[in-house]
């Protein structure tokens, strides 16, 4: 009898069997269901006394009523006795609202973390956090996977010396540095600055030789798409040939459409979100990460 339960909230019941089909069992049994009035209603079926469970619930929109029903779920777990629960939550919302802009202003993360830790949840599994500050928030245990090492395998046997890898901001250096080096290409990293009020993305120069050659990136969420599209853009203006983007997260998926009729050529999403299946195809390619939560619960679980 297996000593531990993978149970899935309604946010991403795909990855959620994808993850059960590596692990080479089953989900566990669980009713999701709605009050007349629009409240959450949860029971779980299983016997999970003494056990330790797993739930996978990714707080993407809409984003409240997500956390709700993982902390609800998890409360139901430990009223059936569970002996731990860890939350594996693929993509974190609010972890983006990492700091405090104007006067008046919510730490937004830090009060989400802090909702989550006062319930039965007794450890956190988070994939690509927007940064390390959102994970000095956690005061209980917090692991932090990177899709990077999917991306890395799919392409390792994959380029060649007319490859570049690009950091499209300050902020992805450390990581574009990682990627870069492990499938052993040059780096290269923009100047941008943004606007605060307007949100408008300037792209000043590029340190590093584009001309002639294939871009490739790795940045772990896109929101609205618009930086993307134009970091595109410019690297073609430099001389860049193709333009391939791996992310770990896309968090609007109205966005599909914008990449779409871009001039980037392949766009690699996880599925970390749930991205309608009609949306895919064309520049879009989804790659899973359910091998890297799998080998996680594995490891965990010895």
């Amino acid at each position: 009898m297996s000593k531990y339960v993978l149970l899935s909230g309604s946010s991403n019941r795909p990855l959620a069997l994808k993850v059960a089909k590596e692990l080479k069992t089953k989900l566990g049994r669980i009713e999701l269901e709605e009050f007349p009035n629009g409240e959450v209603r949860v029971r779980v079926l299983d016997d999970v006394k003494d056990k330790l469970v797993f739930i996978l619930e990714s707080t993407h929109k809409p984003a409240e009523r997500r956390i709700i029903e993982l902390a609800l779920i998890a409360d139901a777990v430990k009223r059936r006795g569970a002996k731990k629960i860890v939350a594996v939550i693929p993509w974190f919302g609010y972890s983006p609202q990492d700091k405090i802009f104007r006067e008046g202003e919510p730490l937004s993360s830090k009060v989400v973390i802090r909702m989550l830790e006062a319930t039965s949840i007794s450890e956190f599994v988070v994939v690509d956090i927007h940064s390390k500050d959102v994970l000095r928030k956690f005061s209980k245990k917090v692991h932090n996977l990177s899709a990077m090492d999917v991306f890395i395998d799919y392409f390792k046997s994959k380029l060649d010396g007319s490859w570049v890898s690009v950091a499209l901001d300050n902020g992805a250096v450390d990581r574009a540095t990682q990627f870069a080096k492990a499938l052993n290409l040059p780096l290269g990293r923009f100047d941008k600055t943004r606007d605060r009020k307007t949100g408008e993305v300037m792209f000043h120069r590029l340190k590093g030789d584009v001309e002639g050659k294939n871009i490739i990136t790795f940045d772990d969420y896109v929101s609205t798409g618009g930086t993307t599209v134009k970091s595109c853009d410019f690297l073609k203006k430099e001389g860049a040939k193709k333009c391939y983007y791996c992310v770990t997260h896309l968090i609007v998926e109205s966005t599909v459409k914008k990449i779409q009729k871009s001039r980037i050529d392949l766009m690699f999403f996880s599925d970390s979100i749930c991205l309608d299946p009609k949306l895919r195809g064309k520049n879009i390619k989804v790659v899973s990460i359910a091998p890297l939560i799998s080998e996680f619960i594995e490891k965990r679980c010895r």
